[in-house]
């Protein structure tokens, strides 16, 4: 899967239990880790623009 949005995304609506059963427990680890380390585009950014 290329795009973890999906996932982080369903768990925002669904919950973690409801990814869980839809995608594989691995993909769902994975997501949630990249995540944490910022390599996800979430919406924001961090950086000030100027």
């Amino acid at each position: 899967m290329k795009d973890h949005q999906v996932v982080l995304d369903h768990i925002d609506r669904y919950g973690e239990p409801s990814a869980r059963r839809l995608f594989s427990n691995r993909l769902v680890n994975e997501a949630q880790y990249l995540s944490g380390l910022g390599h996800l585009n979430l919406g924001y950014s961090t950086w000030e623009q100027s």
